[in-house]
């Protein structure tokens, strides 16, 4: 029987492992690249109420959302902030709980869909309400939610803040005329949703360029 040894292909100066890593990063911002871009909200049109629920009032209702591929976008800065409160207090119960947490962008999807559906199925039987079957069954209710999680998370002796999944992607709504708005206090990943898809390509040439060559260096040092 003849054996035959294995050959071990080698990578020069650490390439191979520099595009990996690069491949892995650059993944992640997929999404970053392929959302349209987003207007502040001094843009937006008047007739379109981005300040105010559509019944005027502070609670939520189907009527200030919409459902876009499973996601239930909030069409106002109010149902928004709803949002990010409901998803505020189910990370409490995660961090105590030890479940994923999930980042307050003020979208329900599929990500805050699961999360709910471990809090409530953590919390006492009938204590948290709602139908976890699709995002407009439980986003119209945000309000109520979020209250009701509120207090299972005390009674876990959960922080009152606790920090959200890091996301490049900005608390944003989507108006009934079809605009994506940011929220006012979406900092540096808001102005970053502003660009245009050919500012994004410029941007991301860049970063990619600084962190070939920071990757690069570090893999040289630890030869």
């Amino acid at each position: 029987m003849t054996y035959t040894k294995p050959v071990v292909t080698r990578r020069r100066n650490g390439v191979g492992d520099i595009a990996d890593d690069y491949n892995q990063i650059a993944a992640s911002l997929v999404p970053f690249m392929t959302d349209p871009a987003s207007i502040d909200a001094s843009q937006a049109n008047p007739a379109d109420n981005v300040n105010q629920t559509v019944g005027g009032g502070f609670s939520t209702s189907a009527s200030d959302f919409q459902a876009v591929a499973g996601v239930c976008k909030p069409m106002n800065f109010p149902a928004l902030n709803a949002v990010r409160a409901f998803q505020g207090q189910l990370n409490r119960v995660a961090q105590v709980k030890g479940f994923g947490k999930i980042a307050a962008d003020g979208a329900v999807g599929p990500g805050t869909l699961a999360l709910f559906r471990q809090v409530q199925a953590a919390a006492p039987a009938g204590s948290i309400m709602g139908d976890a079957s699709n995002c407009m069954s439980v986003a119209p209710d945000v309000d109520v939610l979020a209250a009701q999680i509120g207090a299972f998370a005390d009674s876990l002796g959960a922080p009152a803040v606790v920090s959200a999944a890091a996301s490049l992607k900005p608390p944003t709504i989507l108006t009934k005329s079809g605009a994506s708005v940011v929220a006012p206090d979406s900092g540096l990943t808001g102005e970053l949703a502003k660009l245009s898809g050919i500012e994004k390509m410029a941007l991301l040439g860049v970063g990619g360029a600084i962190l070939y060559l920071t990757l690069g260096k570090k893999k040289r040092r630890r030869k």
